[in-house]
């Protein structure tokens, strides 16, 4: 009887020398980025807020730059796809959650007593009670958003620049 060969291609990937991960799909480019981006991102501790607007700030200015000087440059359809979604976030999911942190920075109603009272000052506290509370932390994360969008949309503007003159060139050669 012949035995059934299995490859499990995640342990061989994950061992030294292993098998490399497959690459993504088409058009996963785009989606990974901001996964990778967004999976450290814990709006309840303060580095990793921090860490996402520094890295937010770091897309921008390479975008910036563009290609020319060390940046890159995304194609207009790509990024308007990541504009929509960083749209979508502070548009739609942003207002709901700001309307839900107004009620959520009142002093919760626990009760009179010690106990009650320590508690209610505790939940708010860890709301709105410092830098390091919720409430600046997702004001924080929606500043880096603006970021991040206005970084996709230098960097549309780049490969709009560098498409422009590559077709001056060609043009410059004689193709038409």
């Amino acid at each position: 009887m012949a035995e059934d060969t299995y490859v499990d291609t995640q342990s061989q990937a994950e061992a030294p020398g292993g098998a490399p991960p497959s690459p993504p799909a088409a058009g996963d480019a785009g989606n990974n980025f901001l996964s990778n981006m967004l999976s450290a991102l814990d709006p309840m501790d303060t580095d990793s807020v921090k860490a996402f607007n520094a890295d937010a700030q770091r897309v921008k200015d390479l975008a910036t730059a563009g290609p020319g000087g060390g940046g890159f440059a995304v194609e207009p359809e790509a990024g308007q796809k990541f504009i929509a979604a960083i749209d979508n976030f502070i548009e739609v999911n942003w207002l709901k959650i700001r309307d839900d942190l107004v009620e959520l920075r009142s002093r919760p109603e626990l009760g009179n007593g010690p106990y009650a009272e320590r508690v209610a000052g505790h939940d708010q506290k860890v709301m709105d009670g410092d830098n390091e509370s919720l409430a600046p932390n997702l004001a924080s994360l929606k500043d880096a958003l603006v970021l991040l969008r206005e970084g996709i949309d230098a960097a549309m503007k780049s490969y709009r620049a560098e498409d422009e003159a590559n077709s001056i060139s060609f043009k410059a050669l004689g193709g038409e």
